[in-house]
């Protein structure tokens, strides 16, 4: 709290909060291209990044809002990085890739089984990224020992 002196009049400050995506739709791999072909969770990114091009009837300040998020990330050699805070590019995964290198750092020559948040860290150390990934770790965990 905050003392204001006699006389002094104070208005509320009003935060406006918003709960849509910043960029609508592609975000889980489940849409299906025309091909049945699964279209990757950072194909909007891709897209942007190779061409410049926007969210298709997006307004003013949602593609000012996918622009700074993009600059999250960098394309090298037809395959998408997301820069992390200590200058390591982290390879972005399709779902499948996902889920193997799960299965295969959780319970193969990656060493012992983990709890999922630790699963998680441990695959951003090994240099893999997908925007959902503590929570299919901790899934994957919960599901692997039941």
């Amino acid at each position: 709290m905050v003392e204001t002196p006699e006389g002094v009049w104070t208005r509320p400050l009003e935060i406006e909060q918003s709960y849509k995506e910043v960029h609508k739709g592609k975000t889980e791999a489940s849409i299906m291209t025309t091909e049945e072909e699964e279209v990757p969770w950072y194909y909007d990114i891709m897209k942007f990044l190779k061409l410049k091009a926007y969210l298709d009837g997006a307004n003013k300040r949602e593609c000012h809002s996918f622009k700074m998020m993009a600059t999250q990330y960098i394309l090298c050699g037809g395959q998408l990085y997301r820069r992390s805070y200590d200058g390591i590019h982290l390879r972005c995964l399709k779902k499948e890739e996902a889920e193997r290198v799960m299965e295969e750092d959780h319970q193969g020559i990656c060493g012992p089984y983990m709890n999922g948040r630790m699963l998680a860290k441990k695959i951003l150390r090994i240099g893999y990224f997908w925007n959902t990934m503590e929570t299919n770790c901790v899934d994957y965990v919960k599901s692997y020992h039941d």
